[in-house]
């Protein structure tokens, strides 16, 4: 199981995902931003007025008013202060209440759960692998094939290309490894020099391409195909 700092460290070595944090972060000085500029008014408007509040004060009424809380403790008599409490409010809504909450959603939360999922899938096997089978589709022929290797005590894996669907298999007891069938890369992380065979079950092109591609890995590894 993946620690949260492996999370994280995989979720900030994607581009993308560097590029939603500083999305993420431009918005939110823009939300420091208006909180200033709010204060500076708020602070000139309740002169204007003939209040007096410190700093801090328009800081706190700032964000009370931004938030939609509204404890009415500070409240302006005049219109145009009125009016620029509605500017606050509505501003506050618009970028509290949705902007933010949307674009930590889109641009951090999502891709931060990819990558939580992404990182429960294996991407290789153990280095001490040895005698196993890797199969490279998982439909009646390999639930069939799978119990009889146990039986006989030999290890195997299903090499899927697709994260949903190597997720799927990992939830349900199936051991598996995330990788593509044509790179050769993949063979290696699936220790393929050290595998007693591989089983391609699929249509005669994918066959083909996951033979040529075994063969670039291992010249000595058996493979079977229908």
């Amino acid at each position: 199981m993946k620690t949260l700092p492996a999370i994280l460290a995989a979720t900030l070595a994607d581009r993308r995902a560097r590029q939603n944090l500083r999305t993420l972060r431009h918005l939110l000085l823009m939300l420091v931003s208006l909180i200033l500029i709010y204060t500076v008014v708020f602070h000139f408007l309740m002169e204007y007025e003939g209040q007096r509040h410190s700093w801090f004060t328009g800081i706190y009424w700032t964000v009370v008013a931004m938030s939609t809380l509204g404890f009415g403790d500070i409240t302006f008599q005049s219109d145009l202060g009125r009016l620029f409490s509605v500017v606050v409010v509505l501003s506050g809504m618009i970028v509290l209440l949705i902007i933010l909450p949307f674009t930590f959603i889109q641009f951090f939360y999502a891709p931060w759960l990819e990558a939580r999922d992404a990182a429960r899938a294996p991407r290789s096997l153990p280095p001490d692998t040895t005698r196993h089978v890797i199969l490279t589709s998982w439909g009646p022929i390999e639930m069939a094939l799978a119990p009889r290797l146990r039986q006989f005590g030999t290890a195997c894996v299903v090499v899927v290309p697709e994260l949903a669907h190597a997720l799927e298999l990992h939830d349900s007891g199936v051991t598996v490894m995330l990788g593509d069938f044509d790179d050769p890369d993949t063979y290696v992380r699936a220790k393929v020099g050290q595998a007693s065979l591989v089983v391609a079950t699929g249509a005669d092109t994918t066959n083909t391409n996951i033979a040529a591609t075994v063969r670039e890995a291992s010249d000595r590894v058996p493979i079977v195909a229908t």
